[in-house]
């Protein structure tokens, strides 16, 4: 897994906290080329998190808690009916973030990120 500067992460969170945001501009027909754009990106990142998880409603209710945690900045240790441990649960909250980062083209090649 790549680790991303924490400017760049704090960026990313940003633009995922205005995920909600995004989506009423998007339902009132005022929305950005980036909205749609960064809509597309989270959305998708989103659903290729937590990969090995083999129940789709375990993704499904992974997912959701990944993504609450990043929008209101909520930490593992509030979140309930969270099925894994400390450690798993960032480990895929950062792979969302850092898809999320691919996706926008906020990563350089290879410049600022390194292998863990």
């Amino acid at each position: 897994m790549q680790r991303i500067d924490d400017d760049i992460k704090a960026t990313v969170k940003k633009i995922i906290q205005g995920n909600e945001k995004r989506k009423r501009r998007m339902l009132n027909g005022n929305a950005s080329a980036f909205d749609r754009m960064a809509y597309s990106v989270i959305d998708e990142a989103l659903n290729n998190s937590c990969h090995n998880i083999d129940s789709e409603a375990a993704r499904g209710q992974m997912q959701k808690q990944i993504y609450k945690s990043v929008v209101h900045c909520t930490p593992y240790e509030s979140i309930y009916d969270v099925m894994c441990g400390r450690r798993q649960f960032y480990d895929y909250r950062n792979e969302f973030i850092t898809e999320v980062a691919e996706g926008l083209g906020m990563l350089p090649s290879g410049s600022r990120t390194r292998k863990e």
